[in-house]
């Protein structure tokens, strides 16, 4: 699937338009998915931006493990521990667990969503004229490199089990 920078930066702007409307009418919480959604956009807006195909950018496993390296070869740790801080606050304990207090979510969706999307846009522009197209093929190579030794470890970790099993089921024979 082709989706091109231009449509994520305005699902990202349109998303968090909407979800400030939304505030506005007191739904802080579907606010909050949007206002996630919006972040979201971003984050595949910068690796779409790099010429990282959508496919890859909007995998969560792929995706955000390129946002963090791309952020940090950029010395923008503070974009980064913002978007885990809305991962946390707005995505997980604001919309789903709703746990944030709704005038927190407020807060952060009026004030620090908007000057972090403002960043992002400006960090997106320094670097959309650079091709990382080129390490695909090494990530997808990670990717299924780190399926077989999760694939392996479960086999280990059943060996153990059933070998700790053996030992049980042997010694408690004898015991009787």
């Amino acid at each position: 699937m082709l989706v091109k920078l231009e449509e994520l930066l305005s699902r990202s702007k349109q998303d968090l338009s909407k979800a400030l409307e939304l505030l506005e009418r007191g739904d802080v919480r579907d606010a909050a998915e949007k206002a996630w959604s919006s972040i979201e956009n971003m984050r595949k807006a910068l690796l779409v931006a790099v010429k990282i195909p959508y496919d890859l950018a909007k995998n969560i496993s792929t995706g955000v493990p390129l946002f963090i390296r791309i952020l940090r070869a950029l010395n923008r740790k503070d974009l980064l521990e913002k978007y885990f801080f809305f991962n946390s606050h707005i995505h997980i304990y604001g919309f789903y667990e709703m746990i944030t207090p709704e005038e927190e979510l407020e807060t952060v969706i009026k004030d620090e969503v908007p000057r972090w999307i403002s960043q992002m846009e400006d960090a997106i522009r320094s670097i959309k004229d650079i091709d990382l197209s080129n390490i695909v093929d090494i990530l997808l190579k990670a990717q299924k490199l780190k399926s077989e030794i999760l694939r392996k470890s479960k086999e280990y970790a059943d060996l153990q089990a059933q070998l700790n099993m053996m030992i049980r089921t042997i010694i408690s024979q004898r015991d009787h």
